[in-house]
This record gives structure tokens, C-alpha cells and sequence, in this order.
């Protein structure tokens, strides 16, 4: 049996949804779906109630529990020998789960799957791979944003990283895997631990893959299983507490697995403390300003070319979209997903990754 755990926090109406995709293409599996409510509204409770479906047990905690114990709360109550950890705004997309499943029963040694995933309805945008966070790598995009010649080579070979990723038709080792969407076996869990508690918030999967990867078992992408994740749609609604908690948790996650290099990097911040205040030299050529529709993109140069979007001016991470066209009209869909907040667009010719165009623009 597989048991889905999916954990809730007024996000009844894309859970509903994610709940749809798993009916859709799981009629012929023994599933069990966990909704585990981490102290939602009234209201959103409510509409919980009305999944009606043998399959699916509704657990109410009483108040905002975080997120890594719900999801252990979850596999406490579970029963099946497979578990897929869900976010409530992952669609799964057809034989999505029979593909994450049939991999983690024959790759040898695997102790957990992730699917490849898009960012939008539409599937023009994919999701960049998990990568693990180290202070001396947040260092070095510090460094990247005050230095233009290390920001090209440190870009680009962040960019060949991806293309791999983004790219591969086979299953790949992976150094972790996001929590968004993850599956995992029941003895994996026994052996290893469920989700460190300490962290309320982000940087649970991170600490769970590191503690995998140290127990010996290894980490894939599946790329033939594919979902699309309505990525942040929670903390998009209240992005200051997002942030906080997040710099929270990286903080926690710094002192259990890099105590040292923290506090090597604070250092050597210390005595880069001037070049790290300069004015950043990563430059777009056109800001397009506050804008309250999708945009619309025009190339000069001929190819196939590889688009990298991000709300980071350093597009480190970025999500990545293959087009042959000339033009790209943003997806209205995708469009909608996004929070207010200033967003950067590159070009890239996908057999050089010579630059052709770069954006930058605030939605309003």
C-alpha cells in the first residue's frame, strides 16, 4: 500500500485539486491519503470536509503544528509500506505516482524518488533542482553579485548543472530532494528518522536528505514522472513571514550541519565586508517597471533558447523554459502564481549560452 501524506494550512481549495490528480490516475493502486490540518481556519476546516472518499483520513491538529511534525504525524498514522510526502498545490500528472513507485521498489539502494517538476498549468516553466544550501555557497553568491567576471563563470556553471537536471531522460542521483514532493519507504523512515521537528518551517527536507545521504542510501530524480507545483502559493499570501521563517530555519540548519563553516564564512565576511556593500553589478537591460499583466518578449536572435526566471537578481536558483520561437508571450497562468515583487527574466542561446536579452520587472 502507498499512504500519501499531504499536510494543510488554508490551502483547502489547491489541496482539492491535488486530491482530484491522485484520484484521477490512482483508481487501480491501495492508497490511503493523510490530510493532516496544522491549525487552518474555520472556514478552510470546513471545506476539508467536504473530500468525501473512503481513501482519505482527515487529522486536525488544533494549532499550527509546523509543518515537519504534521508531516510525522502523518507517517505515524499511516499504514502503507511506500510514503509520498505532498504539498497541497502539487498536481500530479498522469502515471506521475506508478513511475515514483516503481522506481524506489528497483533502483538498487534508492531510499527515496522525486518527480520532475513544472512550475505552471501549461508546463513552460521547470523547477530547478534541490540543491544543498552551505554558508560558504551563500558566500560565494555574495561575492558573485559585487564581481561580474565571477558571476559569468558562476552563473554559467550553475546553468550546465541544471541542463543535466532539467534534461536527463534517465534517473539521476540527486544531492537532495524538495519536500514539496517526495517518496520514500516506510523502513527509510525506521531507520533514519522522520522530519527534524526543530524546524517549523524549510530546510526540513534538506536536513532529512543530508541525514540519508549520511545512512548510506541515495536520492533520485525520476524524470519520466512529472507534476506541476503551484510553488509558494502559501507564502506568496505573506511574504515577510515567509522570509522570516526561512531565514529562521537556515540559521537552525547552519548550526546542526555547519557550525564550522558558519562561522569560518561570518569571518571572512567580516574582512569582505566593503566588497560585499558595493553596488551589485549584475545589470538587465530593460526594466519594464510595475506592470499588472504578463509580459511580452521579444528576441533577436535565432535558436533554441533557454529562458531562466527568477525573483532573484542573481537567478540563482531560477526556473528554466526551452522555447524555439522568437517571441514569448509570460503564461497567464504562471502569472497568476506569482506574488507581488520585482522578478528577472534572462535569455540564453541553449548552444553557447551567449546572453540575448535580459528583464526585469516589478507585478504590481
Amino acid at each position: 500500500m502507498l499512504s500519501i501524506i499531504i499536510v494543510n494550512y488554508n490551502s483547502s481549495e489547491v489541496l482539492k485539486e491535488c486530491f482530484s490528480s491522485i484520484n484521477r490516475f490512482c483508481n487501480d493502486q491501495p492508497i490511503e491519503i493523510l490530510i493532516v490540518d496544522s491549525g487552518s481556519e474555520e472556514l478552510d476546516k470546513e471545506k476539508l470536509k467536504e473530500i468525501r472518499d473512503n481513501k482519505v483520513r482527515i487529522i486536525f491538529a488544533n494549532e499550527n503544528i509546523g509543518y515537519a511534525k504534521a508531516v510525522n504525524l502523518g507517517i505515524k498514522n499511516s499504514q502503507g509500506q511506500h510514503i509520498l510526502i505532498s504539498n497541497p498545490d502539487v498536481i500530479y500528472l498522469k502515471e506521475s505516482i506508478q513511475k515514483m513507485s516503481d522506481a524506489l521498489r528497483q533502483i538498487p539502494n534508492c531510499g527515496a524518488v522525486a518527480p520532475k517538476t513544472w512550475w505552471n498549468y501549461n508546463r513552460d516553466f521547470l523547477l530547478p533542482k534541490s540543491e544543498i544550501i552551505t554558508p560558504f555557497g551563500n558566500l560565494l553568491i555574495d561575492l558573485a553579485r559585487s564581481s561580474r567576471a565571477f558571476y559569468e563563470a558562476f552563473f554559467k556553471r550553475w546553468v550546465k548543472r541544471n541542463l543535466v537536471f532539467w534534461l536527463t531522460d534517465k534517473p539521476l542521483k540527486q544531492e537532495m530532494l524538495s519536500g514539496a514532493c517526495i517518496m520514500t519507504k516506510k523502513e527509510v523512515i525506521e531507520s533514519i528518522g522522520g522530519f527534524d521537528e526543530g524546524f517549523s518551517l524549510y530546510f526540513e527536507d534538506t536536513d532529512w536528505s543530508i541525514r540519508m545521504l549520511k545512512s548510506g542510501y541515495d536520492l533520485y530524480l525520476i524524470p519520466d514522472s512529472e507534476v506541476i507545483h503551484l510553488y509558494n502559493q502559501s507564502a506568496k499570501k505573506d511574504k515577510s513571514a515567509a522570509e522570516y521563517k526561512f531565514n529562521l530555519s537556515m540559521q537552525k540548519y547552519f548550526i546542526k550541519h555547519f557550525s564550522f563553516q558558519s562561522s569560518l564564512v561570518n569571518f571572512m565576511k567580516k574582512l569582505l565586508s566593503q566588497r560585499l556593500k558595493a553596488p551589485s553589478s549584475i545589470r538587465y537591460e530593460i526594466d519594464l517597471g510595475l506592470i499588472k499583466k504578463p509580459p511580452f518578449f521579444k528576441f533577436e536572435s535565432r535558436g533554441r533558447k533557454l529562458l531562466l526566471l527568477s525573483p532573484l537578481e542573481v537567478l540563482i536558483p531560477s526556473a528554466g523554459a526551452f522555447i524555439e520561437d522568437d517571441s514569448f508571450m509570460f503564461p497567464p497562468d504562471l502569472w497568476d502564481c506569482l506574488g507581488e515583487g520585482r522578478y528577472f527574466l534572462r535569455c540564453l542561446l541553449l548552444d553557447s549560452l551567449r546572453y540575448c536579452g535580459s528583464w526585469t520587472w516589478i507585478k504590481g
